[in-house]
This record gives structure tokens, sequence and C-alpha cells, in this order.
């Protein structure tokens, strides 16, 4: 679990410890295990520190109190396309390395009225869309 303002941050006692990287913690980058489909070769010749550990994994970036995929290795890099997010609504989704970041807080509800909103209105879309279908029938 990583604050997304202080970069703070606790990795807990699962099978995936030690596959944790947190040395760049303080720079907001934070080397994560997932599938990897190819080698890591291109991420070494942009990587110094990378390359020097031999890491294998996924790079996550945390900027402006947003996490992203910096590099990750998969088909058609899909993951490093994602917008940077600060919201539970917004997941990071990586399924070729098999990877979903998603973000939670402890802010109040009053804090979260855009994404209640938006979560609102993704139920009230989907009711006309069912609607719509059941129309057509």
């Amino acid at each position: 679990m990583i604050d997304l303002e202080s970069l703070e941050y606790q990795v807990f006692n699962t099978v995936y410890k030690d596959q944790i990287i947190t040395d760049r913690a303080d720079e907001g980058i934070f080397y994560v295990p997932g599938k990897v489909t190819t080698d890591m070769e291109a991420l070494w010749q942009i990587d110094e520190y990378a390359k020097n550990n031999q890491i294998t994994g996924i790079k996550l970036l945390i900027e402006n109190s947003k996490i992203s995929v910096e590099y990750q290795e998969s088909p058609r890099d899909i993951c490093e396309f994602q917008a940077p997010t600060d919201s539970h609504l917004q997941p990071i989704v990586c399924l070729p390395n098999e990877l979903v970041i998603d973000v939670y807080t402890n802010l109040s509800s009053e804090q979260f009225v855009p994404d209640a909103i938006l979560e609102w209105l993704k139920c009230y879309y989907l009711y006309l869309i069912l609607e719509f279908l059941w129309f057509l029938e």
C-alpha cells in the first residue's frame, strides 16, 4: 500500500513481498511483480537501476499524487497507455501482466462527491441501455 501524497508505503506479508522493490520509493518509483511476456532489455536500456539490479516486472511511477505504469512488458504495452489515476473508480488494469492497481482512501464520503456522481451516472447509463435493449425486443 502506497500513500500517493507522502510516498510512504507498507509492504504486506504476502507471497509477493520479496518481489516488491521499494529502494526508489522517495522518487515515487516502485517495482512490482507481474507476468512478463518478453525480456526486460528495453527497461534496462532506460533505467540504470533496473539494469544493475536485474529487475523483472512492472515499474510504477507516482507523480502529482497519481499512480501510473511507467514500464511493463506485454504484447501491446496496453498498461502504459492508461492515464495516471488517484480514483477508486479508475483502476489500472494490466491483464497481460496479471496486475490490477486499485486506489483506496481514508477520505470521508463528502470528499468523494465527483466519484459518487460518476458511480451514479454509470449505473444510470447502464439502466438506460438495458431499458433500450428491452424496448427493442
